[in-house]
This record gives C-alpha cells, structure tokens and sequence, in this order.
C-alpha cells in the first residue's frame, strides 16, 4: 500500500528528502517480541498502593491487558528515581508505591509480577533509570536531599549528585562510586528476582544541559587522559559502565538479558555520514545525552536495543521509516537484537497519529525489514484506555498483534 497524508489523500509520504513514496506491506509478519513498557515514574500506569487487594488487582489487570493484546513482554519500571519497587539492601523503596520514599509497602511488588509473569509465560525485564534522582523541581539542592531517605544513596553521597538547568538532580555519571553503586543496584535485582532481563531508558545524561554550577566540569578538567573533548569525555563514561555492567551480567547468568532503549536519533548524516537520512536540527542522542548507541551496537556491549521511534512517517524532520530503516542497517552482522520502540501514546493526537492505522502501519513497515525482532510500546496505560480518542488506533494495533476479540 503506498502511503499518503492522512488529511491530504493525494499528497504522498516519501522517504526524506527524496521522490520515493513509503510503501506500507500489507502482510503483518509476527516477531519474538512484543512487549509494553509499565511506566511507575508518577504514576503513570500504577496507583499509588491503598489496599493490598485493589493493587494485585490492577496488577492482574496489566497481564489481563497484556494477554488480550497477545503482549509476550513487560518492561517493568522498577527504578525511577534512584529508588526501588523491589525490597532492596541498597535503595529506598519508592515514593511512587506507598506514596512516600521508603514506605514499606504491603507486599513484594516486584516478586509478584514476576511469578504472574512465569505463570503466563510472559517476560518481566526490570526497567531503571541509572542515574536520575529526581524530576524537575522548585527545591535548591541541599533542601531536597535533606528531604531524601536516609537509605538514599544521593542522600549518603550529595557529593555525587550534579544537576541540570531545570534543576533535575543526577548521580555524578563520571564518578567511580556512582558506576559500583549502579552495578550494584543492578546485581541486587538479579540476585534477587527471577527477571528475563535489566533495562535502561534514554535517561543517561539530562536532555537539559547541566547547570553552570553543579556539573562534571572539575571532574574533567582532573581526567587523565587529556586529549580527550568534554563530548568525548562523557560518552567514555557512559559506555563505560554499560560495558562493565554487561561483563557482570553474563559472569552471573548469560541468559539474562541486557537492553537499553535510547533517543531515536543517534546522529544525522548531515553531521556524520554514519548518521540517519534525518534533519540536522534534530535532537541527536550522541551530542545531547552522549549516549553513543552506535558505539554499543557494533561492540556488542548489550543484547538488544530499542530506539525510541515516536515519530509519524510524515515527520518534517525525524521522518519515521528513514530511522526504522537506519536502525535496521545498525545491528546488521551484529548479535544485538533491535525491537522499535512505539509511541503508542500519541495515537489520536493531532496530525498524522489521527490516522487510526499510523501505529499500525508502522508496525507493518518495521515487521518486514530484515533485522527487526519485534516491537515496544509506550506506554501500558494506552491500550486499557477505552474512553479515550486514541482507542480507534490502538484497536487496530489489536488486531493485527492478534489480540483477543472483546
């Protein structure tokens, strides 16, 4: 099917920047993975805990969601601010269960998802944010981590934590006992659960530049190796950990998966000829959050990735299907599984996600490229939603994963 303009039938979408239109393969081809991340970060999918029972409840639910879509995958956040939704030696329990920090809740969230999972042969992977904090906030920092648990571990180490000029706090990225306090972090979880795999999201450094005053800069000027850019700099300790995270991970069980899921843009090809057929004005992860995916790829640092891909094929700028196609020559005669990673959430919104086929389609398109294995959607909340103007698209979503009838 070629593609046009939902709003403009006879305007066809083409690849960016060239005369060829985006054909749409009409058969739907399914892949290993099909998942949706459960987003806990203010609660965006969970309540907070009220009753024991209402909250196994709305965890059943999830699964019921999961199992009627034909999801095999659950991408569990369970670290949103350097915190835990798991009993842990290491971190404070998180404010988004009980509604404060360190509230013992009324039972193991984490162990119960997990044995549903092994019930219903759906995979659990633990979804943490490494190195944020917290979010954007009115407090100066001294008074925030005052108000901190003690058991935080920004709260035992304030000298470890930087911030952003929104004031979003971050663990130190650069600093030595930040990297074995995240290795540790994650250890913990394995040792303790029974997950298929750890997860990390495109939150390395903030998307917001760091602050004039709180950041990495007397760490770098002290680096040793000093032909080395602050750009470079940072992204060398980034990959670092992610490096060693990895050796961990397969030292303490080789079937346990490691996966990250970064900005959709890497680079464009117009500031590197490696880069994407996309804009240069874009934002690109390798110069904002120097998070060089392109680096753990073709290194083999991780298992599987899965860019962030929340852009429609009409896109002025970060057309759709020129990423798609971008990743899928990425992990070409690598080992690194690529799942595209799907804003279903935009679904209904205002352009071409009013397209109740948009997510659809681009299910299709990624399904038949060659190296795909699957697909992530973002987020949870959005395929139980019925009342919303979205529902129309995620329906269709429904069918073609071969979810079960209503």
């Amino acid at each position: 099917m070629k593609l046009f303009y939902y709003k403009e039938k006879e305007k066809p979408i083409c690849y960016y920047e060239t005369n060829e239109q985006i054909v749409i393969p009409e058969k739907y081809q399914e892949k290993e993975m099909r998942a949706f991340w459960v987003s806990t970060v203010v609660n965006i999918d969970l309540p907070i805990m009220e009753n024991e029972l209402t909250y196994k409840n709305k965890l059943d639910e999830m699964f019921d969601v999961a199992k009627e879509f034909n999801i095999n995958a659950i991408f569990f956040q369970v670290r949103p601010l350097n915190d835990a939704f798991y009993k842990s030696d290491l971190n404070p329990y998180s404010k988004f269960i009980m509604g404060k920090e360190d509230k013992e809740p009324l039972f193991d969230v984490l162990e119960y998802v997990v044995k549903k999972g092994k019930e219903l042969k759906i995979e659990i992977h633990a979804w943490c944010n490494p190195y944020r904090v917290s979010l954007n906030n009115e407090l100066d920092k001294k008074t925030f981590i005052e108000s901190l648990s003690d058991k935080n571990f920004a709260k035992k180490r304030p000298d470890l934590v930087i911030r952003d000029s929104k004031n979003q706090f971050i663990l130190n990225p650069v600093k030595e006992e930040v990297k074995k306090f995240i290795i540790d972090s994650m250890l913990e979880i394995l040792d303790k659960y029974d997950v298929s795999g750890i997860h990390w999201d495109d939150y390395f450094y903030p998307y917001a530049p760091l602050s004039e005053d709180d950041n990495d800069l007397g760490d770098f000027e002290l680096r040793e190796n000093k032909s080395q850019s602050l750009e470079e700099y940072r992204r060398f300790h980034i990959t670092d950990v992610i490096k060693r995270l990895n050796v961990e991970i397969k030292n303490k069980n080789n079937k346990i998966k490691f996966g990250l899921s970064p900005f959709g843009i890497w680079r464009s090809i117009k500031n590197d000829l490696r880069g994407s057929n996309s804009a240069a004005s874009t934002s690109q992860s390798y110069d904002n959050q120097y998070a060089d995916s392109y680096d753990w790829v073709k290194n083999e640092y991780i298992d599987y990735i899965v860019p962030q891909l929340y852009w429609e094929f009409g896109h002025p700028v970060a057309p759709f299907a020129d990423l798609a196609k971008w990743w899928n020559n990425l992990v070409e005669g690598t080992n690194v599984k690529l799942y595209i990673g799907l804003g279903i959430y935009r679904q209904g919104r205002e352009g071409e996600y009013e397209n109740p086929l948009e997510v659809v389609n681009q299910i299709k398109y990624v399904n038949n490229l060659s190296n795909v294995s699957g697909e992530v959607f973002f987020t949870y909340h959005n395929f139980k939603n019925k009342e919303e103007v979205s529902y129309p698209g995620v329906l269709e979503v429904k069918k073609l994963l071969g979810g079960k009838n209503e």
